[in-house]
């Protein structure tokens, strides 16, 4: 709990986001021990990886119309910037939808490059908006493992 120290939390749900964040990990790390332990014989029926991963980028895209809309700050962003903040906030989603129609291996990797592009485009985003100091750097954190995940569960999936 030293890491939630290191910062400075305006009030208690700051501390709470970041811990109902590292515990949103879970499921991935359920579905990657599932995938190493029981290779043909899965404990859960889907690609666990996969499908929690794919609602939680939907998720991801989600939070920029949420901030649109709630956000005091938001007469200060140029219409332009809002109009494509509140686009891309739905362009998640419909990768997701694309990512779990298709039953092959590799989208597992296209789950993976989406990440990436939330990322970046999380980077670019914040400058907008008065987040706080951890936020992108728990995005950051959270998205690295996330990927590692995803590639690691690529893995295990193209060797069954």
């Amino acid at each position: 709990m030293n890491f939630l120290n290191n910062f400075y939390f305006q009030n208690i749900n700051s501390k709470l986001i970041i811990i109902l964040s590292i515990l949103g990990l879970l499921p991935f790390f359920f579905g990657l021990i599932d995938l190493l332990l029981n290779k043909d014989n899965l404990f859960f029926v889907i690609n666990l990886p996969k499908y929690y991963g794919s609602i939680i980028l939907t998720f991801l895209g989600a939070v920029y119309w949420g901030i649109i809309l709630n956000d005091s700050h938001k007469n200060l962003i140029p219409d332009k910037v809002k109009t494509y903040i509140i686009c891309w906030s739905i362009i998640p989603s419909l990768w997701s939808s694309l990512i779990l129609i298709f039953n092959h291996n590799i989208t597992i990797i296209v789950l993976a490059i989406c990440y990436i592009i939330v990322q970046f485009v999380d980077e670019f985003v914040t400058k907008y908006f008065k987040f706080p100091i951890w936020y992108l750097f728990l995005r950051r954190l959270l998205t690295i493992i996330v990927i590692l995940i995803l590639l690691f569960s690529y893995s295990l999936v193209m060797n069954v």
